[in-house]
C-alpha cells in the first residue's frame, strides 16, 4: 500500500475564530456540570436521600449520581 501524505491545514481566521469560540462554549459547559455536581454533593451533605435526588433532577439517575459521588454507605441512605 502507497503512504499517502496528507497535506497540513491552516485555518482562516474566521474558522480560527469559531474554534476559539467553540473552546469558550465547551470550557462554560465543564464548569457549569462541575457546580451542578457540587450542589448535587451539597444535596447528600445536607441528608437528601439519593432516591429524591434522582426523582426530582431528570438529569440525574442512580447509576450516574453513584459513578460521579461514589455510593452512599448502607447507613447513610
Amino acid at each position: 500500500m502507497p503512504t499517502v501524505i496528507r497535506p497540513t491545514w491552516t485555518p482562516t481566521d474566521e474558522q480560527a475564530a469559531a474554534i476559539e469560540q467553540a473552546k469558550q462554549v465547551w470550557a462554560a459547559a465543564e464548569a457549569a456540570e462541575d457546580a451542578a455536581w457540587k450542589a448535587t454533593q451539597a444535596l447528600r451533605d445536607a441528608g437528601v436521600p439519593d432516591l429524591a435526588i434522582c426523582e426530582r433532577i431528570e438529569q440525574v439517575s442512580k447509576p450516574t449520581l453513584n459513578r460521579r459521588l461514589g455510593p452512599r454507605k448502607a447507613r447513610e441512605a
